[in-house]
């Protein structure tokens, strides 16, 4: 009988999806035509404007010195997010001590290229396109090993980028230096940190526990807010000696800043800024089927999740890994299919997506979580209420003496916050995140995206997102 009734539930919602994939953002079914461009690539955004302008205080020896750029730049610039037929020309700005900081030039991006960056690492990645970085590792107090990639520039002031949910710090240096907001953050003159939470595939390593066993991934976002953030924090400030850092965090990234300034109230003061990238915090109007599904059906919850890797939602399953070789492509009717899998849990824009950079994407997607992650966020929206995870009346009398879980303090979060959203986010709407904002006290802006049809992973993966979103980002990182 329960293997019947999983079948059903199972079936209703690919079936919901299914539906959801053929339709625009109107409801009406729709077949998209992809015009290429003279390459026979489908269109990118580009900027032909873009160049790297670091602060002026910086002389040339101390930019060699931090990004080991040597000699002159000659020809073109070519990265992921640029289209085949366009460039970027390479150029300089003087600095205050007359020295030129020049990025080095890289060759032709071929569809060769495009399908080697869905497999090199978040280091590979930033060292094939010319730029510095560094891995740095912190051991948190309950034993997990936490991996921080770094585009260092000492002196300059920290900005720590925290991914979303089943992602890594590959989401912030994919789309490549024109769109990929580490790039972006380092150009502007700042010493970037991307951290990756407990449980993605830089961080599994842990003193005691292996990743075979399931008390190694009993944790929710309620552990990677009270432990791996703080710890991350205190890290950078240690290693740069600043007292404060500017803090961007999207989707589950946003979600972590928010317990950690409930529970440990004193690091509030330790952020100038914060930005929230998809805030998720109220959840009452999402529409995620895969939430919705969750959250309504508990039973059949291990058995739907074992399948998909057990106590670990990992999506890169041999399986799954197998069916993504096969079928992942820069086509456009197999860009949906790959789509399937990580966009069905937050939605997802057809027109705002790169179709040319799918490989891309793919291979940096679904970079591991826990069951119990995505089963507190399911617990949000049938509760109704921002609060610790809920294990059941009996066990919440032991772990919070109350039969409720406790709900968590925002009025606690100090620091300025600013709020980016979008109008199709199924995760974070528009009245979850006007819930969220009246209980911030210190919230200086809650800013709509400027597409209507702007969705959950735009802000990661759109080919418009640096137009869109970024450009306002690093207007207020700027100004702070």
């Amino acid at each position: 009988m329960r293997i019947v009734s999983f079948d059903v539930l199972f079936a209703l919602l690919i079936l919901h999806v299914t539906i959801i994939l053929g339709q625009d953002q109107y409801g009406q079914l729709k077949v998209e035509e992809q015009n290429p461009d003279q390459n026979g690539f489908a269109g990118n955004s580009y900027d032909p404007s873009i160049s790297i302008q670091p602060r002026p205080q910086w002389s040339q020896n101390q930019l060699k010195a931090q990004t080991n750029i040597h000699g002159a730049a000659h020809g073109i610039l070519q990265y992921p997010g640029a289209s085949l037929s366009h460039s970027i020309q390479i150029g300089g700005q003087q600095d205050a001590q007359g020295g030129t900081f020049i990025i080095p030039p890289a060759h032709f991006l071929t569809q060769a290229d495009i399908e080697t960056d869905g497999k090199l690492k978040t280091v590979e990645l930033i060292k094939k396109y010319g730029y510095p970085v560094e891995t740095h590792f912190v051991t948190t107090r309950d034993g997990y090993k936490l991996c921080m990639h770094r585009m260092p520039r000492p002196g300059a002031q920290p900005i720590l980028l925290v991914h979303g949910l089943m992602s890594s710090s590959a989401a912030w240096v994919m789309l490549g230096p024109s769109n990929g907001l580490a790039y972006i953050l380092f150009q502007q003159g700042y010493d970037v940190w991307m951290l990756n939470t407990r449980g993605n595939i830089y961080s599994k390593e842990h003193t005691k526990k292996g990743i075979t066993m399931k008390e190694y991934w009993d944790f929710s976002f309620h552990d990677i807010g009270t432990i791996d953030v703080p710890s991350s924090i205190d890290l950078i400030l240690e290693r740069t000696h600043f007292h404060q850092i500017q803090y961007i965090g999207h989707s589950q990234g946003s979600t972590v800043f928010f317990v950690m300034c409930s529970e440990l109230p004193e690091y509030s003061g330790k952020v100038k800024l914060m930005q929230a990238l998809s805030p998720t915090v109220y959840m009452k109007q999402t529409r995620s089927p895969v939430l919705k599904f969750i959250s309504f059906f508990k039973g059949p919850l291990l058995v739907l999740l074992n399948l998909l890797g057990g106590h670990e939602i990992s999506l890169n399953t041999k399986l799954i890994q197998q069916f993504r070789n096969h079928i992942c492509s820069a086509n456009e009717i197999t860009s949906r299919i790959c789509g399937i899998f990580d966009f069905v849990l937050c939605g997802f824009n057809w027109d705002s997506l790169n179709r040319t950079l799918t490989p891309i994407i793919v291979g940096h997607a679904s970079q591991g979580a826990s069951t119990k992650q995505i089963h507190h966020y399911a617990q949000l929206h049938r509760n109704l209420y921002f609060r610790r995870f809920d294990h059941g009346p009996i066990r919440n009398r032991i772990r919070y003496q109350s039969l409720s879980p406790p709900s968590y303090n925002l009025s606690q979060t100090q620091c300025r916050v600013v709020l980016h959203h979008g109008a199709k986010d199924w995760l974070a709407s528009g009245s979850d995140v006007t819930n969220l904002q009246d209980r911030l006290p210190n919230c200086i802006e809650s800013r709509k995206v400027k597409l209507e049809s702007f969705t959950h992973f735009d802000f990661v993966i759109s080919k418009d997102v640096r137009s869109l979103v970024y450009n306002r980002v690093i207007d207020l990182v700027v100004k702070t």
